[in-house]
């Protein structure tokens, strides 16, 4: 049995991969409604801004003040100390190419023994895995 990563970090995680999967607005946009629609609000909102408070995700000015009907796009972006820091827990050279960090973010997990207990963040880094 593996070591759970914290849900913060899993968080942090599933912007990690969407940064290097492929790093639009919109599909930043996605992925924040994603976790939203399937994670606890009150969970993801922590985490996030914890994230946020720690530097390691920047964009959710928004979120704290967020008004369905000013037409406020949420754009969460992972920062680059968010980078360096997963890079970091999941032992992944900074000089790795980008084009295979997801291919990195899986192995790591795998040889690491870190699990995701989170399922939508599970299926959204398996899904990147599987377009890398």
């Amino acid at each position: 049995m593996g070591k759970k990563l914290p849900i913060k970090e899993q968080v942090l995680l599933a912007y990690y991969v969407q940064y290097y999967l492929e790093n639009k607005p919109a599909v930043m946009y996605e992925l924040h409604e994603r976790m939203s629609e399937n994670m606890k609000p009150a969970v993801y909102e922590i985490a996030m801004n914890d994230l946020f408070d720690q530097g390691l995700i920047n964009g959710l000015e928004k979120i704290r003040h967020y008004d369905e009907t000013d037409g406020q796009i949420i754009k969460p972006m992972i920062t680059n100390e968010g980078i360096l820091y997963i890079n970091n827990i999941l032992n992944i050279q900074s000089y790795a190419s980008d084009g295979h960090k997801l291919e990195y973010v899986k192995n790591s997990l795998t040889t690491s023994g870190l699990e995701l207990s989170i399922p939508i963040i599970e299926e959204y880094v398996n899904e990147a895995a599987a377009k890398k």
